[in-house]
């Protein structure tokens, strides 16, 4: 009997308000360079959530097989081919019926033609035995940087503002502004002195496992939305 799905509905709502902590990240960061990862733990609690799903319409599964064959600790099957899956089906979910089967092999890498699956195993797995996966921080090649409401720079390149005056105050007697798309914030802000706003905003913002090309909200965002298709699947047969 399929018993779990109010189980995995609650982690799903649970991991989605996750997801949406961690796109408030995404936001802020758009408009702060002093962003420059997000919250890990709540990365890797969405991460466990989110393969628990998994697992535990494994179990549901190897309950109504009730095969003599089912290992006492079941985990849902995975694999980077065909070759691995079948294997791992055969040992986690022995017997399984076709119609379950077939619903299973169509989100593996070899059908689908996407990894997020693998992904989504090995970054948990990794987080929860090794440690918190550092992230590195990827901006957008376009930004528009402001100094108050003087001047306001759009896309790459380099600009140079001589003497700045405010109110007939000269704000940057340190010298000439130097404003560059490499340059942070907080290093124009510290080689001149200025006590006046200066901000950039990107266009995008990504935070990519270290070690991979992985974007966290890419990676979670797309895990979700296919375990919620799944779950809809499994338990409508």
């Amino acid at each position: 009997m399929l018993n779990r799905k109010s189980d995995i509905n609650e982690l799903l709502a649970e991991s989605f308000d996750l997801l949406q902590q961690i796109e408030n990240g995404y936001a802020g960061a758009k408009n702060s360079e002093e962003i420059i990862q997000i919250a890990k733990p709540k990365v890797k609690s969405c991460l466990e959530h989110l393969r628990s799903c998994l697992d535990y319409i494994a179990t549901d599964l190897s309950n109504i097989t009730n095969s003599s064959k089912t290992p006492r600790n079941v985990h849902f099957p995975y694999g980077k081919d065909k070759k691995i899956f079948t294997k791992s089906l055969n040992a986690n979910l022995p017997d399984l019926s076709s119609n379950y089967r077939e619903i299973i092999e169509n989100i593996q890498p070899h059908i689908s033609g996407d990894k997020w699956l693998l992904h989504l195993c090995k970054t948990v797995n990794f987080n929860k035995h090794t440690e918190l996966q550092q992230q590195d921080r990827v901006n957008s090649d376009n930004s528009t940087t402001t100094v108050g409401n003087l001047v306001r720079m759009e896309g790459g390149g380099n600009l140079t503002i001589g003497k700045i005056y405010v109110n007939g105050e000269h704000k940057n007697p340190k010298g000439p502004l130097v404003l560059t798309k490499g340059k942070s914030i907080r290093d124009i802000v510290n080689e001149t002195g200025l006590d006046i706003p200066i901000e950039r905003k990107y266009e995008w913002v990504k935070f990519v496992l270290k070690g991979t090309t992985l974007d966290v909200r890419e990676l979670l965002t797309t895990s979700h939305s296919e375990i919620t298709n799944l779950v809809s699947e499994i338990y409508s047969i």
